[in-house]
């Protein structure tokens, strides 16, 4: 067969000679130090350059992933501006419309440890008592949630992780605008459950899972993930499975929410509770 054909018995002459190539190596090798040196050490410049370019391509693809994430956060912070352009021009009319304080402030800071593969995981922050932050304080990025205040120390605090099965965030779907509460379940760190939705309400897959602004923790309108699906409870309500923004396997940096008008509306609620 290989006499009969030209190709065959060309490609039979390559692949002999590339092995005669690699056992000459391997002799030249084992017989000198100084030979088994340089092959040695083009071997290990060969493993830098491909781990280099691996690098780079992880890199890039790292770039990419932060960049779609700065892009949507521009575009929140655009509508944000937009409505606080239209107030800006209502309180032309309206003496004293615009609050002195925003209700929102916030605290960077870094994160020094994060569990993700717990069923009541943890993140540890490089900010305490001395740089603002205090014990139920909410703690953000432009991605989503990423957990409470448990405790803090001077210069660090302790997160209980949007990732415990013992948390819960308010949340709203638009364009619906109906809301429930957003758990995570134990499993994939990519998933959460929003439940309690009526039945009656229409929402539909892709749609956009916002925090509500029904606590004091979490300011309105960060946005948390999408719909992905739906299924009836009890022929009453519905529950979704919600594909998350945030990679919590990636966190890296993170803003503590100080709401400035918290003291201010617990009293309030305070008062009327006793009111009642």
């Amino acid at each position: 067969m290989w006499g009969r054909s030209p190709i065959l018995r060309g490609l039979a002459t390559i692949i002999l000679f590339l092995a005669l190539e690699v056992v000459s190596i391997l002799f030249i090798a084992n017989d000198s130090v100084f030979q088994r040196v340089k092959i040695s050490g083009a071997a290990m410049y060969l493993k830098s350059g491909v781990s280099s370019v691996t690098s780079d391509i992880r890199y890039y693809f790292w770039l990419k992933e932060h960049n779609e994430v700065l892009l949507r956060e521009n575009q929140r912070l655009k509508e944000q501006l937009a409505i606080y352009r239209t107030k800006g021009e209502m309180a032309d009319t309206l003496e004293g419309f615009l609050p002195t304080t925003p209700d929102f402030t916030y605290i960077p800071a870094k994160i020094i440890s994060n569990s993700t593969n717990k069923l009541n995981n943890f993140i540890i922050i490089n900010r305490g008592s001395r740089h603002g932050v205090k014990k139920d304080m909410g703690v953000i990025t432009p991605e989503g949630v990423v957990g409470v205040i448990s405790s803090v120390s001077d210069n660090y605090a302790y997160i209980i992780s949007f990732l415990n099965i013992n948390q819960s965030v308010s949340a709203r779907i638009e364009p619906s605008g109906a809301f429930g509460p957003l758990i995570w379940e134990g499993r994939s760190s990519d998933y959460a459950t929003l439940a309690e939705v009526p039945y009656h309400i229409k929402v539909s897959v892709g749609d956009t899972v916002f925090t509500s602004g029904f606590s004091t923790i979490y300011p309105p309108d960060v946005p948390l993930g999408t719909i992905r699906r739906s299924t009836v409870i009890r022929g009453s309500h519905h529950k979704f499975q919600v594909k998350l923004f945030q990679n919590f396997g990636s966190l890296r940096y993170v803003s503590v929410v100080v709401n400035n008008k918290k003291d201010e509306l617990n009293q309030f609620l305070k008062e009327n509770e006793v009111r009642r």
